[in-house]
């Protein structure tokens, strides 16, 4: 994606927050539809619930209309609504005891990199399934915050302030994730991985 093609998002969900703000439900509405598949696809890398998943992101929105003449205007409105999704999602979580219903996903093992990403979609449509697969039991057997910070780099296309605004820590500390998440990448299997990076365009 250009920088000219990002620029010109931000700005639309900018406008887009700021009607918002001003009472335009049909400017919620074009959020929600914007944003909704990422951010549920997002939240089941929590947890494999799809009720739940789905309300936790239409209490987001409801909460964010609740509060529409408070709220602030986010730096990135994508990083926002996926930091409130991990909030809510992590916080209702607990309060329903999802998790003792084994319905919570142990991230530490379970962090799926198996969805693939448009461009990799590509890679796979080129007849290269089975390097896919193996790139991504690598992923799958990073650390889960590694993985998921690779998570919001790599398939949401964030920057590191982004990411550390979602995940609750400062940009260097995601720099580290990312770093030493490649270089165990590197070490595990180095030629497969640069093969991907290139065919990617991806530079570290």
């Amino acid at each position: 994606m250009s920088s000219q093609g990002v620029h010109i998002n931000a700005s639309t969900d900018s406008q887009l927050w700021q009607q918002l703000k001003n009472g335009s439900e049909l400017a919620l509405g074009k959020l929600l539809r914007k944003y909704f598949n990422t951010l549920q696809n997002y939240g089941y890398k929590f947890i494999k619930n799809e009720d739940f998943v789905k309300d936790c992101v239409q209490e987001v929105f409801v909460e964010i209309w609740s509060r529409r003449n408070t709220i602030a205007q986010p730096e990135s409105v994508k990083a926002y609504l996926l930091s409130s999704v991990r909030k809510k999602i992590l916080r209702e979580s607990v309060r329903q005891k999802i998790n003792q219903e084994s319905e919570i996903i142990n991230i530490e093992n379970d962090l799926n990199f198996a969805e693939l990403s448009p461009e990799l979609q590509v890679i796979e449509q080129e007849n290269t399934q089975e390097t896919i697969k193996k790139i991504a039991a690598l992923l799958n057997s990073l650390p889960k915050r590694q993985r998921e910070a690779i998570y919001l780099k790599y398939y949401q296309n964030l920057e590191r302030d982004e990411i550390a605004q979602i995940m609750g820590i400062n940009a260097q500390s995601v720099s580290n994730l990312l770093q030493v998440g490649f270089q165990t990448i590197r070490e595990s299997w180095l030629g497969l991985f640069i093969h991907y990076l290139f065919l990617l365009n991806f530079i570290l």
